[in-house]
């Protein structure tokens, strides 16, 4: 499934310096059986694994 979301994040160098706002991504191919409540977990973890200079992800939520 596809969700689009908006998020802060900060980079791998300085991961408690947040610099980067996200008005709107879509993330593609997110398994359609996570449950719900896990659903922005899941999202974080394909962010953070297809763009390893992010550091840490903040203020994700589902648009």
């Amino acid at each position: 499934m596809d969700y689009r979301v908006t998020y802060e994040h900060s980079l791998a160098t300085a991961p408690d310096d947040f610099i980067v706002n996200v008005p709107s991504q879509l993330v593609s191919d997110v398994p359609s059986n996570i449950p719900k409540a896990l659903l922005p977990e899941a999202i974080e973890k394909l962010i953070l694994e297809r763009s390893p200079r992010i550091g840490r992800i903040r203020n994700l939520r589902l648009i």
